[in-house]
């Protein structure tokens, strides 16, 4: 990336009403969990520096929905994300300096070129060494989600430029490094309301290419309706509820025939198809956290899914193997890890 390591935040490049830019430090644990979990989500800081104190910079840039930020925490920490359902993806590049990446059971070195997609329904922690360096992309779930299946290295592969699926994202990182360099020199084309939007669309699309099967169409737009963003987040809030057509058509607020043009053209699968997606991804997330102590059955049920036949199949379809080959994954991986103790503060 650039040589500066605030390449996000240089002091000849202003905000602009289409591109918000911001520059924070601090040596305080508690200020450097703020600054982040007011971009992304809540999630937790343990701080294994004896003096408890960081050399912490966050420089970021927005571009459109689109969330750039630069973050060294300047000391020894882990950043534990534990919370499910969140509101957005966030794509991570290991930028400098040595961390290690933990989801699904399995630990992941990740240095300078690694980067991971971290997905809203799986637990991840990360243990930053003090001259770790990287850059965290928040991108809104409602931006990806529905863009088609997501290869399984979205959820639990750690992707190196020159791995990825579909050979993408070696073409993702040159574009990533051509928006933070025009970022950090402040390009006044960047004041442009279309230029934004067109860059912003442009990293998606190359998102979905590195990362997501292409053989499922992308249909979903830039911009969803907001009758559709309001059926989303109902689907959302109610995985775990009985919840029928007639409930989403009412949550919208539009008549059903509208929902269901708008489900197909702007998210790619029908209301009910789309809550049987994200139900079954909540359910994979639960199956993994589980270490293998969960019914399948029990599961299938609570997600309203049906019987632990149908639900098998569906899973099948989606991941490509049957619940009980991830359950059985996780109970092996449980059983063969070991818990540590970590004399160390957690900063809530």
């Amino acid at each position: 990336m650039a040589s500066d390591h605030r390449f996000l935040a240089n002091s000849v490049a202003p905000a602009s009403e289409t591109v918000h830019r911001h520059s924070f430090a601090s040596p305080r644990p508690a200020d450097a969990l703020d600054s982040v979990s007011r971009v992304f989500f809540p999630h937790e800081v343990v701080v294994r520096s004896s003096d408890k104190h960081l050399d912490f910079n966050h420089c970021s840039a927005s571009l459109g929905d689109i969330s750039l930020n630069q973050i060294a925490y300047g000391a020894d920490v882990d950043v534990l994300i534990t919370e499910l359902q969140r509101t957005h993806f966030v794509f991570v590049v290991a930028l400098i300096g040595q961390a290690v990446v933990e989801f699904n059971q399995q630990h992941w070195s990740f240095q300078s070129g690694d980067c991971v997609l971290l997905a809203p329904n799986v637990r991840y922690s990360f243990q930053m060494g003090q001259d770790h360096t990287h850059l965290a992309i928040g991108i809104p779930c409602n931006r990806l989600i529905g863009s088609g299946r997501p290869y399984e290295a979205v959820h639990n592969v750690v992707e190196r430029a020159a791995d990825a699926p579909n050979g993408g994202a070696a073409n993702l990182m040159g574009f990533i490094e051509y928006l933070c360099a025009e970022l950090h020199r402040g390009s006044p084309i960047f004041g442009l309301q279309d230029v934004v939007a067109a860059n912003e669309n442009s990293f998606l699309t190359m998102m979905r290419a590195a990362l997501f099967d292409r053989e499922v169409p992308v249909r979903q737009a830039s911009v969803l309706p907001v009758f559709v963003r309001r059926a989303e987040q109902f689907i959302a809030q109610h995985l775990k509820d009985d919840i029928q057509l007639s409930d989403i058509v009412e949550a919208s607020g539009v008549p059903a025939r509208t929902l269901y043009h708008g489900f197909e053209r702007f998210m790619g699968h029908s209301p009910m198809r789309w809550l049987r997606l994200r139900r079954l991804e909540s359910a994979r997330a639960d199956i993994i956290a589980s270490g293998g102590d969960i019914s399948v059955t029990a599961l299938a049920n609570q997600y309203w899914i049906g019987h632990g036949g149908r639900f098998a199949n569906m899973y099948r379809e989606i991941y490509g193997e049957p619940p009980s080959a991830t359950l059985g994954r996780s109970r092996q991986a449980a059983l063969g890890g070991s818990a540590g103790t970590r004399s160390s503060r957690r900063i809530q």
